[in-house]
């Protein structure tokens, strides 16, 4: 800057409010928001320093883009930045980050999270499926002790398809079959312990492969596994080393023993179905990612404004 320019700008400082005073001394220091935020995501590149085109620690600085550092790979001469790689790749806007993560501790719908954060919806769309790809993730690796098992159904949907695999029909039609039918609905397994330590997914039918499969080396030998009447639970049991308390709901038999039940289980199901409610339908494409959101905002933990800032980081370490 000329120093006449900034004489001007000097002049020009005495006129300011004392929120735009207050704002100036954070960007002077360094302690905007945007400024943690760079700060906090190029911490993984200090600490971790990682080419995310070849893996290879050899890389130097290489000058900045956008206020973030650069850097390029010796190995491989490809320049990157700490976000390259990570679900915050190419996503704009850095100020709005936290305030939009707020407005999903808050779960609130997508348009709302677009008008508050003054967003287009579908970067509103883009970014909260970025957001959510950390919480899908996280699922519990280990089950023990008495562990409640049990499925609960989703409407199969298209919503937002361009192109369908079906025929359009008018939201809150009744199933065209009775049953489990897979055109019509879609089963998620939950699998949670007395701990609340938790294990979904969306599964194409709850047999005993399927259970297999999605459950091989994480639920401890001697636990208690308690389940409904289905057969398939059986089969589980058998080859995973637990004991099998089977309740019989249909036949009134809800507990046994006093603490082998699946009340645990059922009442998160509950929750989650009243919380999905606020969406009006979800794409069954999308569903792993709303029950990553839930199972994160179940815990009461999560919902501390000071873990904006471990969240993202943790994003950018996904």
């Amino acid at each position: 800057m000329i120093p006449a320019q900034f004489t001007k700008l000097i002049a020009e400082l005495e006129h300011l409010t004392d929120s735009q005073t207050r704002y100036v001394e954070k960007l002077l220091k360094g302690t905007d928001s945007v400024s943690q935020l760079i700060t906090e995501l190029e911490e993984r590149m200090v600490e971790n320093p990682e080419c995310p085109h070849c893996h290879s620690s050899l890389i130097n600085r290489h000058g900045k883009v956008n206020k973030m550092q650069r850097y390029r790979c010796k190995n491989c001469g490809k320049t990157f930045v700490a976000t390259t790689a990570t679900p915050l790749a190419r996503l704009r806007y850095k100020e709005l980050w936290l305030e939009y993560i707020r407005c999903m501790l808050d779960s609130k719908p997508l348009r709302k999270c677009a008008e508050e954060c003054g967003l287009h919806l579908e970067t509103s769309f883009r970014w909260r499926h970025r957001f959510l790809a950390l919480p899908s993730a996280l699922k519990a690796s280990k089950l023990e002790g008495i562990i409640e098992a049990d499925e609960t159904l989703f409407p199969y949907s298209e919503k937002g398809s361009k192109r369908m695999t079906r025929q359009p029909r008018k939201r809150g039609m009744k199933a065209k079959k009775r049953g489990r039918s897979k055109d019509d609905w879609v089963p998620v397994l939950t699998v949670r312990d007395r701990a609340k330590n938790t294990y979904e997914a969306v599964v194409p039918s709850v047999t005993s492969a399927t259970l297999h499969q999605e459950l091989a080396g994480k639920l401890e030998k001697d636990s208690v596994l308690c389940s409904d009447g289905y057969k398939p639970y059986i089969a589980l049991s058998e080859k995973n080393d637990l004991i099998h308390k089977r309740l019989d709901v249909a036949g009134g038999v809800k507990v046994i023993d006093k603490v082998f039940h699946i009340q645990n289980v059922n009442a998160y199901h509950s929750r989650l179905k009243a919380w999905m409610k606020r969406f009006h339908g979800v794409a069954t494409k999308y569903l792993e990612h709303y029950l990553g959101w839930f199972r994160f905002m179940d815990n009461p933990e999560n919902l501390n404004e000071n873990r904006l800032f471990s969240i993202q980081q943790q994003l950018i370490r996904t």
